[in-house]
This record gives structure tokens, sequence and C-alpha cells, in this order.
């Protein structure tokens, strides 16, 4: 939909984060946000089980460190190993996972299951281990990959899954099929590979069988790929263009190559990719290895010159010192490094946080100036505009420097400040008013989450993120409300319609079952139950996925 015209009066809201001992530049420097320049939407942040997963089930701290992954991370994705026929306990261990992540979060988790590789009986080498490829047999001179097997594996992977009541949402069919390594791995090249030194199958062939056989199911997971090493050599591109990007819902992929792990920002392979298929949405799945500065960073560019709409860290859980989580030795106290907790919060932990507690799912980038010499930002509203985030990262290790935030078109109504950096770790240094006054800390990473409001000399229609024109005319009423209110829209067609609220911060409180609505006027009723006072935002979406949004406001007692 277009946007009415409006007045822009702008209100600047002044930051400058203090630091101690350090130079500061001489004037301060405009971030301008334009909510009218969008980008992206959001899926959301992510982390995968690694190996350690079995240590905290049976940690006598785990309902402290899940709320720790779950919900003060805010994870919107958990990716999973699937271990289908050599591994058993691996699905009783990603249901636990499952169980905890609802509990903590009020709602449940995406679930993305990844094939580090098919079981042994599958691989050329007979070995689920050290590369090798699909097994194959040379029938009339020609050379047959077991495509079929590798696809009837996944069905029956998909099989077990459902029966422990977990439906993934998405499915990547091979972790890093460029990469021969010594654990679970499989090669997969672009396309069928076969001459005088390689017999290898390929992925575009793969990921046609296994499209053919989700086809076919009454829960239907979308497909992810190629999960390939990095963004260097152009390895992203030549798996995709060699396969049907149809069937692909997303372009995932990892970053151990071509993100200049020393200094992100140095790299031109993040806009490269991104520029290669916008249309379709690009995950990073996987990644972890640099310095936790270089780690925000890698996030940033990811997010700023990508466009991901979702960005995986490695591994959620584990131990010496790794991980988003450091667990101790659960079976043996007196190994803790913690006495008391047996984990640690680590640094890369703090830096995640600074961005996946406050970029939810649904969230739209909009416009900054991105780099503005050595002082980048990125920032995100979401759809019911009255909930931003900003996040500004300092790449000069002894310089603080002064910044102006101008949210054109917005008044920030209350803003929230937190920094990591040498000395921080997601510290809440404070509530800014307008015209407040500190300083962008050297080497730091800070978020400013805010709440704002339109400046208009009329009301602009909350519905503008409807992606749609088969839903319209939303009315709330009453509103505010105390106990109930009643949600009336009208339908051009009859259809299913899903009601889900949303917190201030854009977090999901509450999805309503799909109801199926004649052609007209519609309306559902909404009890407050537990819902506390308050702002929230509401959203009407079909089974297409077009929507509408509201705004709707509870009384205090």
């Amino acid at each position: 939909m277009k946007n009415p015209v409006f007045t822009l009066l702008i209100l600047p809201l002044i930051l400058v984060f203090a630091g101690q001992n350090t130079a500061f530049s001489q004037a301060p420097e405009t971030i301008q946000i334009n909510p009218q320049d969008t980008f992206q939407t959001i899926t959301g942040f992510g982390a995968s089980l690694a190996y350690y997963e079995g240590w905290l089930p049976v940690h006598p701290n785990k309902a402290e460190i899940y709320d720790a992954i779950f919900d003060e991370l805010s994870l919107d994705i958990l990716r999973v190993r699937n271990s289908h026929g050599y591994y058993s306990e691996m699905i009783n261990t990603v249901k636990e996972f499952q169980q905890a992540a609802e509990n903590s979060l009020g709602h449940p988790i995406p679930i993305m299951t990844t094939s580090w590789g098919p079981p042994a009986y599958l691989k050329s080498n007979n070995d689920k281990d050290n590369g090798g490829t699909l097994k194959y047999e040379v029938v009339d001179e020609e050379v047959k990959f077991n495509y079929g097997g590798f696809a009837q594996w996944w069905a029956e992977s998909l099989d077990a899954y459902a029966a422990k009541g977990i439906y993934p949402k998405y499915v990547s069919i091979q972790n890093e099929p460029d990469f021969e390594a010594n654990y679970e791995s499989c090669l997969l090249r672009p396309s069928e590979t076969v001459n005088e030194t390689d017999t290898i199958a390929g992925y575009n062939v793969a990921l046609d069988s296994v499209y053919q056989m989700i086809s076919g199911r009454e829960h239907q997971p979308l497909l992810l790929g190629p999960e390939c090493v990095g963004i260097g050599y152009n390895m992203v591109q030549n798996y995709i263009n060699a396969l049907d990007v149809s069937k692909l819902h997303g372009i995932a992929h990892h970053l151990y190559h071509g993100a200049e792990e020393d200094n992100p920002f140095l790299s031109d392979n993040f806009s490269e990719a991104g520029n290669f298929h916008p249309e379709i949405p690009h995950f990073q799945t996987e990644y972890s290895r640099a310095e936790w500065f270089q780690v925000g960073a890698t996030i940033f560019q990811s997010l700023y010159e990508e466009n991901v709409v979702a960005y995986l860290y490695w591994d959620l859980i584990w131990t010496d010192g790794g991980g988003l989580v450091d667990l101790d030795f659960p079976w043996d106290q007196s190994q803790w490094k913690d006495p008391q907790r047996g984990y640690t919060r680590t640094k890369d932990y703090f830096v995640f946080k600074q961005f996946s507690a406050f970029i939810h799912p649904g969230w739209k980038r909009v416009g900054t100036p991105g780099d503005m010499q050595g002082v980048h930002s990125v920032a995100f509203i979401n759809p019911g505009k009255d909930s931003a985030s900003v996040v500004i990262v300092n790449e000069s290790e002894t310089e603080s420097r002064n910044v102006n935030l101008d949210f054109q078109g917005f008044s920030i109504e209350k803003a929230e400040v937190y920094v990591t950096s040498p000395s921080k770790n997601g510290e809440h240094t404070g509530q800014l008013a307008a015209n407040d006054e500190l300083a962008v800390e050297p080497r730091s990473i800070t978020t400013v989450a805010m709440q704002i409001s339109k400046i208009d000399t009329y009301a602009e229609p909350l519905s503008d993120f409807a992606s749609g024109e088969s839903l319209g005319g939303v009315k709330c009423f009453p509103n505010p409300f105390s106990d109930f209110t009643t949600i009336e829209f009208e339908t051009a067609t009859s259809q299913h319609i899903r009601l889900t609220i949303f917190d201030s911060h854009g977090r999901e409180v509450r999805r309503q079952q799909a109801e199926n609505f004649a052609p007209g006027m519609n309306k559902i009723q909404l009890q407050k139950n537990n819902l506390k006072a308050g702002i929230y935002l509401f959203k009407l979406e079909n089974d297409k996925g077009d929507f509408e949004t509201g705004r709707m406001v509870i009384k205090g007692e």
C-alpha cells in the first residue's frame, strides 16, 4: 500500500556515550533513520545444537540455562543435527530443547534440521564420517547415485521427528556439501561430477529428490540451501546456479571463508552475496570463529550488506570457553569453573544479544547511513511502527564518537541503551530522554531500543505492512479496553485467518488457532486473560501470507 503524504517533523534524540580517558570527535555526527526506506523483513536469530547437546539436559541448573539461551536471547530458530539412523538419542534431546524453548519463550520455537551426513549405508565410503559422497553403482558404463535412498532417509527422519511431535519448519538437505570433514559429512558438487579423478553426486539432483518427497507430506518443511562453507570463491553462486531456485525457500550459507575474519567491514562478499538473487530470502546459518568484536561486525555486515533475514550462531552451548553458553562438566561439580552456577555466558553471548534481544521476527530493516568513518549503524522497526531498535558499531579502539539519532517523522517516547565493549557485557547504561547526551564508546556495540510514535498531520493506516489486498477494513473496539475487545475485518473471499498478538517489543505473546471466515465483514472477540496492561500489536494473517496489523491498548486495573 502507498502511504499518505505527511509532514515530517524532526525530533532528534542525541546520544553521546561518555567514556573515560578517550578522545572525542569535535561535533556530533547524525545518524538519519529513514523509515520510508525499507529492506528485508526479519525471520529471526538462532543457534545450533552441536555435539554437547547431551550435557545440558543432565545439568543441575538446566532450568536457568534454558531461560538464558531462549528467553534472555529471545531466540527465534533452533538448528539441530539430523542424525537419524546412527545416533538415536539425538531426537529425544531435540524434543527436550523444543519443550524447554516453549516453556521459556511462551510459544513454540521454529526448528531447522540439517544433515551433517547420511548413515554409512548411503555413503560411497561406507562411513558416515570422512567425506565420501552418495553411494552409486555403474550400470552400462553410467554412474547412478542413490538419490532415492537419500530422499527416503529424509522421509524416515521426518517421520521420526513427527512421532515425537516435532515438525521442523526448515530443512537443509546437507551441511557444507563442499567440505570433506573427518566427522559426519557428505560431498555433493553443484551438479554431478564424474571424471577420471572424481565421482561425486550432484546437490541439485539430491535437492530435487528431497523436494519431491516433501511435496507429498502433510507437514511440508521449507527447504534452505546449499549451506556451503562460506561466501568466497563464488561458492554460493555456483551451487545456486546449478539448481531450480523455485524449490528453495531461502539461500543459506556459512561464513568460514569470504567474510574477512579479522575485519568483516573490509569484505565485499557480503554485498555480492546479497545482490545474488535478492528476491529470495538469505539465511546465514552457521558461524562463530572470530573474536567477539568481529562476531558483532559479521552480524552487522550480514544484516546491512547482505540483507539476511536470519542469522544463526554456530554453537548454542559448548565447553572450554566456547559457544554462547560455556557449560561446565555437569557430572562433577568439583570441576566447575563457576562453583555456583556451572556455566558462563560468554562474550559472544552478549554480542549476539545486542541484536537478537532487540530485533524480532516481522521487523523491517529501515534506512541508515551504514558507515560514517568507522561508525556503523543498522536500524529496524516493528510492523506497528511503535517500536524500533538501532545498533551502532564503533570500530575505533581509542576514540569515542558523539552521535545524534534523527528518526525522521517519528518522536522517541522512550529509549533504553545497552552496551557491549571490552569492559561491558550487554550492560544497560540508562534510559534516554530527548536531548540526552552521551557518547558511543570505543570498540563497542551499542543498541538503542526505542518506543516511538508517528508525527503526522493526520493518522497513517496501521495496515501499511499488508502484503496483499484480500484483507482490509481492520478495526478494534473498544480500544483501550479492560476485559475484552472486538477486532472487526473484511475478507474478499472465504479464507482461514489467524490472529497473533505481539507485545510492545515485537515479541509474540499469543497465537490463536486459525478459523475459517466467510466473505464480508467478520469479527473476532479477544479476551484479556493473562495479558498485562500495555500496548500491543495484533496481526491477522491468511494462508497465503496476506496480513493486516493494528494496535490496541489494555488498560491498567
